[in-house]
């Protein structure tokens, strides 16, 4: 039976994070709200990518609000082991214990070392009971479920892309009945799914969007991180017969690379669709769906319709879905395509999807069986206080002996409240225990802002007409409101204070913001909401105003920094910046100076403010700490 609750989705991909809140709308559901984080990591950064996950959640609970809820997790499907098994019919059979016989078989680790889940798939006619069975090592759900839980979310359920997938699709598209594929073209494979009167059928391969990166990277030469830049802003797909006739030269080299590498993905395709059809008696199908980040490539779907001979579509997983006031419709007309898996963790959720895996990681499971205890430890404490009391009645009505008999029954009585006491205690402590871990991952989370602050800021300006010298955390800063001109320094608190620190007898350079960070908003928390940055700039001989050199820190910040570039964590447009220059520059040059700072002749000194796109909380200090 279908049960539409609220419902938040979150899915950890190979290449972003995705979470979405779905609301129950008249007999279904609708998007509340959703957002995404991309992570584009080169191949030898992958040991930070917990540490950019954990990161990405934490700003995905913030932004949509849903700190302390529970969450249905969906993991990629590169990170399961996903098996067909085919179990004997027998009578009286326990299809539990069949799995874990066959699961030990086909897993290429020790059973203690995986978590699985596995559900039974419609008869095929053959006498045999086919089972899917879904595993994921234990080690990697734990440390995936850490990170969700670190950021202040609690784990409801985990399934995997695929099968969430599928279920979004079944509720998407109830027409579909002849056989049809999914082409879910992600980060590091490419989920081929055929659907089928009921049936199913999945298979990935490695031809996806990283597969296509590191050819345009060979080709030309570049990082893996500059190719994918490159493959996001430029990218398309060569259609051949002289596509790229009119194209400037490496737009047109860019997109017959791209067209050789999604031919290894239509090659693996079309050997599926045999293999489907060949071992499992499949029909070929008639129609592909494509979806995932892969497919938002321009040309995609003509090229898979024309290297596959059938007609290609994109896969909308909302088509049965209402769409929230909030949600930005220009910007989910793109990233629908990426929406498949949270939309299928909702439909598991209601209990309509036609999958209902569950992985469940080490610390859900514990919580999930001492829960299911609770009710027998009271319920057996009940029964053996009324049957005391019963027993003391009928033995003997002198008040005498019933005295006796709640004499003998107090101790059970005692020992049962003791536990339940003890459940209490354990269970407040555990609760402390989860405030406080919440709160150590928060610090933890923090360690890193900085630090990927400083190596954005190093990474986008890197010059030798330049250099910086200050960079300061800045409290409650709004820049349209505070002009820079005539000024020596930017005008602000600073988190880092060290004239502050010494006044107070501090030795932390992390102080609590004054009381005049709160005169004009005494009801907003101190936050860090933008960036000082100063430094210098070489003059140029002969240019007293060193106007070149000067336009070089304009178009630093006004492009490389740019909200809209990959991945920039400031917020403000070159329009911002071109028709407010006051708000984000100043320059101090030698024969102007005044005040304190004296500036040397061959230099000028700049300074410039940069907005945060999410600003950063003060952590909490305790006195002398």
């Amino acid at each position: 039976m279908a049960e539409y609750k609220t419902t938040v989705a979150l899915e950890i991909g190979a290449q972003s994070v995705t979470m979405g809140v779905f609301t129950p709308s008249g007999k279904g559901f609708a998007l509340s709200r959703y957002a995404r984080r991309e992570i584009v990591l080169d191949p030898v950064e992958e040991g930070m990518r917990m540490d950019y996950v954990s990161s990405a959640i934490a700003e995905l609970v913030t932004e949509l609000k849903v700190k302390a809820s529970d969450v249905r997790n969906v993991v990629s499907g590169q990170q399961v082991f996903m098996r067909f098994i085919k179990l004997i019919a027998l009578e009286d059979s326990n299809i539990a214990e069949q799995v874990s016989y066959e699961a030990q078989q086909h897993i290429p680790f020790p059973l203690e070392d995986i978590i699985y889940d596995y559900q039974e798939l419609p008869d095929s006619g053959t006498g045999e009971t086919e089972v899917l069975l879904v595993a994921i090592k234990k080690d990697v759900l734990d440390g995936l479920n850490g990170q969700v839980e670190g950021s202040g979310l609690k784990t409801r359920s985990v399934d995997c892309s695929i099968t969430s997938l599928y279920n979004a699709f079944s509720v998407s598209y109830p027409e579909e009945a002849e056989s049809v594929m999914i082409l879910d073209i992600g980060a590091k494979t490419t989920d081929i799914i055929f659907a089928e009167s009921g049936r199913f059928f999945t298979r990935s391969v490695t031809a996806a969007g990283s597969f296509v990166t590191n050819s345009i990277a060979r080709e030309f030469g570049m990082s893996f991180r500059d190719a994918e830049k490159l493959k996001l802003e430029s990218g398309m797909v060569s259609l051949g017969n002289g596509f790229t006739d009119n194209l400037p030269e490496q737009e047109a080299a860019l997109a017959t690379t791209i067209r050789n590498a999604m031919g290894r993905l239509s090659s693996e395709v079309q050997r599926t669709i045999n293999h489907y059809r060949a071992q499992y008696k499949g029909n070929p199908p008639v129609k592909a769906y494509i979806c995932g980040g892969g497919a938002r490539m321009p040309y995609a779907v003509e090229f898979l319709q024309s290297s596959l001979n059938i007609p290609v579509e994109y896969l909308n997983p909302l088509n049965a879905f209402a769409i929230g006031n909030a949600v930005d419709e220009d910007a989910l007309a793109m990233d629908a395509l990426c929406l498949g898996p949270i939309v299928g963790a909702a439909v598991t959720g209601a209990g309509v999807g036609v999958f209902g895996i569950d992985l469940v990681p080490t610390s859900v499971g514990k919580e999930r069986a001492e829960l299911q205890m609770l009710p027998k430890v009271v319920a057996g404490g009940a029964v053996a206080l009324l049957g005391a009391a019963v027993f003391a009645w009928a033995a003997n009505s002198s008040a005498t002996e019933a005295e006796k008999m709640l004499a003998k029954a107090r101790p059970a009585v005692e020992a049962i409240e003791s536990i339940n006491s003890r459940i209490e205690g354990d269970k407040n402590r555990y609760e402390r225990s989860v405030k406080e871990l919440n709160a150590l991952m928060e610090h933890y989370t923090m360690r890193t802002v900085y630090a990927e602050l400083l190596k954005q800021l190093s990474e986008r300006s890197a010059s030798v007409k330049f250099w910086f010298t200050e960079f300061a955390p800045l409290i409650n800063y709004e820049v349209d409101k505070v002009s820079l001109v005539d000024s020596t320094e930017v005008k602000g608190t600073r988190l880092i204070d060290p004239a502050r620190s010494r006044a107070a007898g501090n030795n932390s350079a992390l102080n609590q913001a004054p009381e005049a960070v709160d005169v004009r908003a005494r009801n907003k928390a101190p936050k860090v909401t933008a960036i000082s940055v100063s430094g210098y700039t070489s003059k140029t001989p002969g240019d007293e105003r060193s106007q070149a050199q000067r336009q070089v820190i304009y178009d630093l910040v006004a492009k490389n920094f740019d909200e809209r570039s990959a991945d920039s964590l400031f917020s403000y447009q070159n329009a911002d910046v071109m028709n407010n220059m006051n708000h984000y520059y100043q320059f101090v040059d030698s024969n102007n100076s005044r005040g304190r700072i004296k500036v040397p002749v061959y230099v000028d000194k700049f300074m410039m403010v940069m907005p945060l796109k999410t600003p950063i909380a003060i952590p909490e200090l305790s006195e002398g700490k």
